[in-house]
């Protein structure tokens, strides 16, 4: 069976509950910028989902200016 190539896209509200955040603020990522995403022709957002998995991996990597976690004795 042939599997095509096309790239994923999500929804606005798919993007919000994968980063934990309002739909509303994916929309304003989308227009600052911060957000790659393309218009359906309805007007609609669409977010490709290969970058958006990314971005969450990206986000959920422990920072080096966090501090390690707490052991106790």
């Amino acid at each position: 069976m042939l599997q095509t190539t096309e790239p994923k896209y999500l929804r606005t509200a798919q993007v919000a509950g994968l980063l934990q955040v309002s739909p509303k603020t994916v929309s304003r990522w989308a227009q600052e910028g911060m957000l790659s995403y393309f218009r359906t022709l309805g007007g609609h957002r669409r977010y490709p989902d290969r970058e958006i998995r990314v971005l969450l991996a990206t986000l959920s990597e422990p920072s080096a200016a966090d501090p390690p976690p707490a052991t106790s004795p």
